[in-house]
């Protein structure tokens, strides 16, 4: 599970450049939230292979991407 609190302030600036707006925008009512999604997907997997690339996450699945947010990696990984 992603905790806001336990992002870096780096991770929060790149995510925020990647989105090209604040969090609070990003998650804002009526927002397109799949760049969004991307681009959080994208910071929690380079936790764990720092060869991770954004381009990769083009082919994740929804689901995939809200359950390894959530906690639940349904590859396990």
């Amino acid at each position: 599970m992603i905790k806001f609190e336990e992002l870096t302030l780096g991770e929060i600036e790149e995510i925020e450049m990647l989105l090209g707006r604040s969090v609070d925008e990003a998650f804002a009512d009526g927002q397109p939230k799949g760049r969004a999604l991307r681009v959080f997907y994208f910071i929690v997997k380079r936790r764990d292979d720092a060869n991770y690339k954004f381009e990769d996450t083009e082919k994740v699945s929804q689901s995939e991407a809200l359950a390894l947010l959530a906690g639940n990696d349904p590859k396990g990984k």
